[in-house]
């Protein structure tokens, strides 16, 4: 596919006034986004939990977690986000690409819209 890079806007969830403009690789191999830490601290964002990544060569990280408001072309909405350590780049996930309703065009090599999708399940009446 080759890489390509989407530009973005990040805030804080609790205080949107502060924000980013950021420019990130598309990595719809990585489950969540990974943004410079020194770039979320600056925002006041702050980590709410931690968790292992298992990275393409077998090895396994931690990484704190937190929470932020991401627009892309227009499209607006929280996601998760890895606190990205020094020398670690800044990539855009799967997880927020989903969240979005974004998929990737391969060709083109930018991001387009789709709609989300849910399996409606139906309860039945229950029998008397």
């Amino acid at each position: 596919m080759g890489s390509f890079q989407a530009k973005v806007r990040i805030a804080n969830l609790e205080k949107p006034e502060r924000s980013a403009a950021l420019s990130l690789v598309v990595d719809t191999g990585a489950t969540l986004s990974w943004i410079s830490r020194e770039i979320l601290e600056g925002l006041d964002i702050e980590p709410l939990s931690h968790l292992p990544f298992t990275l393409a060569d077998g090895r396994v990280l931690e990484r704190d977690i937190g929470g932020l408001l991401l627009t892309i072309d227009g499209h607006r909405g929280p996601v998760p986000v890895a606190f990205a350590e020094p020398g670690e780049h800044s990539i855009l996930g799967a997880t927020a690409l989903e969240t979005l309703g974004l998929v990737v065009d391969p060709v083109g090599k930018h991001l387009i819209q789709r709609n989300l999708l849910l399996l409606l399940v139906r309860t039945s009446p229950q029998l008397h």
